[in-house]
């Protein structure tokens, strides 16, 4: 069993652009963060919660393209917000389950919209929110050797107005991806998300370690059935060998 401990505190100023041969990105953050927060770990479990501030103006845009697949992404936030968040996950050999909870009190303004398009499929989102609010979102991931499914839900009251909503349905790395998203608020605001990832190269794994046990299996029923069929087509001829001889003496006692 293991524990941390951290605390941090930090002023941003700063503001920046970035060109490479796929993409061009830039970049202004003008806020004040400060965070600390407690965790303990097992070998099977974990848990940890962590109280947060930040306050001050963020905008971020981005552009490229990433193999034969196109995105843009921006966001602009001017906030004060305070978060209290716990998580805690439980698993082994690949399956388990883990939960996050976030209560959070908010003011300001908050937009941000994505989209990629390509061979790897279409997602595409938008949200914007503007006013006071305090609420709490949750949500739960089950975890198993081929993939995850997460469901999540969350309720907020205040001030404010809020409106959102996304669409997935990608495939990468072999990791198949569908989920949806949305959300709308006016005074009381309600959120709901659902997603379920399956990684296809694990199936294919799976298949392949069981396949020589289904082929084995698959040829003792064959050798079991060919050898009842065999018997039974025996058996059947030596009836019919037996009831024509009979037939035949019966035939003989009557023509002498």
């Amino acid at each position: 069993m293991s524990t941390e401990t951290h605390a941090s505190a930090q002023i941003n100023q700063e503001a920046y652009a970035s060109v490479d041969g796929n993409s061009v990105s830039v970049t202004y953050d003008n806020t004040m963060t400060a965070s600390a927060g407690a965790g303990v770990e097992s070998d099977y479990a974990s848990a940890s919660v962590e109280a947060s501030i930040k306050t001050g103006t963020v905008a971020e845009a981005s552009a490229g393209l990433d193999g034969n697949n196109a995105y843009i992404n921006a966001s602009y936030s001017d906030t004060t917000e305070a978060h209290i968040t716990a998580e805690a996950s439980v698993g082994a050999e690949g399956v388990g389950v883990s939960g996050s909870v976030d209560a959070y009190a908010k003011s300001g303004t908050e937009a941000e919209m994505h989209l990629s398009v390509g061979d790897q499929g279409v997602a595409v989102g938008a949200e914007a929110s503007i006013g006071n609010a305090v609420g709490v979102d949750g949500t739960v991931t089950q975890s198993f050797r081929e993939g995850s499914a997460t469901a999540g839900a969350g309720v907020s009251i205040g001030e404010h107005l809020e409106a959102g909503g996304s669409a997935e349905a990608t495939f990468k790395d072999g990791q198949a991806t569908v989920g949806v998203s949305g959300d709308v608020a006016a005074l009381v605001g309600l959120e709901v998300d659902v997603s379920v990832t399956v990684d296809t190269k694990q199936i294919v794994q799976d298949v392949n370690t069981i396949a020589p046990v289904i082929a084995h299996e698959t040829e003792k029923v064959a050798n079991t059935v060919v050898h009842e069929t065999t018997n039974v087509v025996n058996n059947a001829s030596r009836e019919v060998d037996k009831a024509a001889k009979k037939a035949a003496r019966k035939i003989g006692r009557v023509f002498h």
